[in-house]
């Protein structure tokens, strides 16, 4: 049978199964409710289809993930502005602050997304970032600064060249020569930022409205609210598709105090039980530690290796800093489509691609240590960029979908937790081994080499993507 046909006879039973009253399905789900309904949730959803709820979804989701990068970059173009003008001993430890927010905000926000809902969770953590994030373009100096980033990180858990190099001192200046006047364009660049999180909060609360996750109110056993939610998401994507709760079993599942810490602590358990969970936990956590330390490594001080290697080619100022930082910045957001579709590709998918591109990156990173012109410094951070972003975006997107359902938000939140407390020796590297030489692109250029050969052996794939066309 051709391929077509085999998509067209998984569409037919997604359809024969929905129409199915539980008593005809209960012999093969005996003792394992929990298993039949959320496949039958899965089962549903892939009956309605890729459609305008998951369009918006999709470009509502995007905003968490730009507004995490966005929070990256600004302390690594802010820190060199404002150590200028506050005069710290160490000024690269300023993202010290922004891992310690992200971590605490990964163990509590991802324990409290399996507790309160994704919904919840999902609308709170963009709103305070937003303010937060407003907040800190008042720092009167480098301690509330600290603060502020800090507290930004937690609830993360435009391009800004022309605010930077047109409302910035210039190159070498001091805290005696750089006063604050003449130095607002980093606190301009957190107003922006404050700026745009609140528009998008606000886009996302009240424009496009989400749904609660249904495969989580079914780990909850709220039967019925999962099923208003998945009847709702057909009638925004036009499907004539409905489900009832006749459908599911009604299980045990249902007296479960999820909001209890009890309950929290079984959920970390469950993560590491079985035959397969260790070996995937193990394989996660190693690559989430060492994503934390290269990621960081890289980007956050980016801007000390541009003018590094602009020293010591003879072109060093702040414009041609930021102007290759804004290049290499662009470059690297086609990164994420190359993940994309190399993840939906059969013979790739996710292990695969994420061994192609951490080679890549560690590839790379030691040409960048051999630069000799301007252009190759310009070109080869670029690159660095492209593969670093394509890399991220596999191990993003891989995590949640190889954990359980009802372990998904403890586990995601306790693995990025991993990587941003691994992140907290970023800054550290970078400071006591120089930034103004090549030994911290060296340490991140191990990391990539180790986590293209962990990648082989994570236990678990993802599927290759199923257009709609193999629905209908």
């Amino acid at each position: 049978m051709s391929a077509k046909g085999d998509q067209h006879q998984d569409a037919s039973q997604v359809r024969v199964s929905l129409e199915k009253p539980v008593d005809s399905v209960l012999s093969r789900t005996e003792g394992d409710v929990e298993v039949h309904n959320l496949d039958l949730v899965t089962e549903a959803i892939d009956a309605i289809g890729f459609g305008k709820y998951h369009w918006q979804l999709t470009f509502t989701c995007g905003f968490g993930f730009l507004v995490d990068q966005m929070l990256l970059v600004s302390v690594s173009l802010v820190t060199p502005q404002a150590a200028m003008e506050f005069g710290p001993r160490y000024a690269t430890l300023l993202s010290v602050g922004l891992y310690a927010g992200l971590l605490v905000g990964a163990l509590s926000l991802g324990a409290l997304a399996d507790n309160l809902g994704r919904r919840f969770i999902w609308q709170l953590s963009i709103f305070g970032v937003s303010i937060v994030t407003l907040l800190a373009a008042s720092s009167p100096n480098w301690a509330a600064l600290n603060v502020w980033v800090a507290l930004s990180g937690y609830f993360a858990g435009g391009n800004p060249w022309p605010l930077l190099v047109n409302f910035g001192c210039p190159a070498g200046s001091t805290s005696e020569t750089c006063a604050k006047g003449a130095n607002m364009g980093w606190r301009y660049l957190y107003i922006t930022l404050g700026g745009l999180c609140l528009v998008m909060a606000f886009i996302r609360a009240l424009v496009f409205k989400s749904r609660e996750s249904p495969r989580w109110l079914v780990s909850c056993g709220r039967i019925t609210e999962a099923v208003d939610v998945l009847n709702k998401i057909s009638s925004t994507n036009g499907s004539d598709y409905s489900v009832t709760a006749e459908h599911f079993i009604q299980g045990p599942r249902h007296s479960v105090q999820v909001n209890s810490l009890r309950e929290n602590a079984r959920r970390a358990a469950r993560l590491f039980s079985g035959a397969r969970r260790p070996r995937l936990m193990a394989c996660l956590t190693v690559l989430w530690a060492l994503i934390g330390i290269a990621y960081p490594l890289y980007t956050v001080f980016l801007p000390y290796y541009l003018a590094a290697n602009g020293a010591t080619l003879g072109e060093a100022s702040t414009y041609i800093t930021y102007r290759d930082w804004a290049v290499s910045s662009v470059v690297g957001m086609f990164g994420p489509l190359l993940s994309m579709y190399m993840v939906s590709t059969r013979w790739l998918r996710s292990r695969i691609s994420i061994a192609i591109t951490g080679v890549a990156c560690a590839a790379f990173s030691a040409a960048f240590t051999t630069i000799r012109t301007e252009g190759q410094n310009l070109a080869f951070s670029s690159m660095i960029n492209f593969w670093l972003n394509a890399l991220y975006a596999i191990i993003f997107s891989y995590t949640p979908q190889a954990l359980d359902v009802e372990n998904r938000g403890v586990g995601t939140g306790l693995l990025m937790a991993i990587g941003r407390c691994a992140s907290l020796s970023a800054p550290f590297i970078a400071t006591f081994a120089d930034v103004t030489t090549s030994a911290p692109i060296w340490v991140s250029c191990g990391c990539y080499v180790v986590m293209g050969l962990i990648a082989l052996a994570l236990p678990v794939d993802t599927a290759a993507f199923r257009g709609r066309a193999s629905q209908e």
